[in-house]
């Protein structure tokens, strides 16, 4: 059963295609940006249907309450990484001819993404950087290379354990913050 995507990830569309084309340029290196906090105006926006982009992220709802998943810190955050990992699995890059077009099936080429979230940055009281935070992404290898790294995890570090029934990080739709 196919669920909605987070509309919080939806607004980083293009900032995770510009991340992800620097990635895939430089495969096996690490990548990074800054994410700014979030704006009075986009806050407001995402409190307005009941999203607290302030919050604390939640483990992505998993299952075991985040146990072995990615912290991103902040749910502005985890919005800013679904958007990555949705990029990645749709529309990822091959051989440098850019996005796919199809929603099908991601390239057999892409391998695995990982994402790194950094700790909070302030701003500048008189001006210049805002507050933000860093973010590295680093293509690992695909293919057989990729099922032996995933062969090699802990089910709590796995979406689906090797019976494919729902492990560590699998997230729960009932827990999410949108429909």
């Amino acid at each position: 059963m196919a669920h909605p995507r987070d509309p919080v990830s939806e607004a980083f569309d293009a900032a995770a295609r510009r991340l992800l084309e620097r990635a895939y340029a430089a495969r096996g290196q690490w990548v990074q940006a800054w994410l700014p906090d979030p704006t009075v105006r986009q806050r407001t926006r995402w409190i307005e249907i009941g999203i607290n982009v302030d919050a604390p992220d939640n483990g992505g709802s998993a299952a075991g309450g985040g146990a072995g998943g990615l912290d991103a810190k902040t749910r502005w955050a985890r919005g800013f990484v679904r958007s990555l990992n949705y990029q990645h699995k749709w529309w990822s890059g091959t051989s440098g001819r850019g996005w796919r077009q199809s929603r099908r099936t991601a390239p057999r080429s892409a391998g695995g993404l990982r994402v790194e979230i950094g700790r909070h940055v302030p701003g500048n009281p008189g001006g210049g950087l805002p507050p933000r935070r860093r973010v590295r992404v680093k293509l690992e290898a695909g293919g057989a290379a990729k099922a032996r790294a995933v062969a090699r995890l802990a089910d709590r570090d796995r979406i689906f354990d090797d019976a494919d029934k729902p492990a560590g990080r699998w997230s729960n739709p009932a827990l999410r913050d949108w429909a």
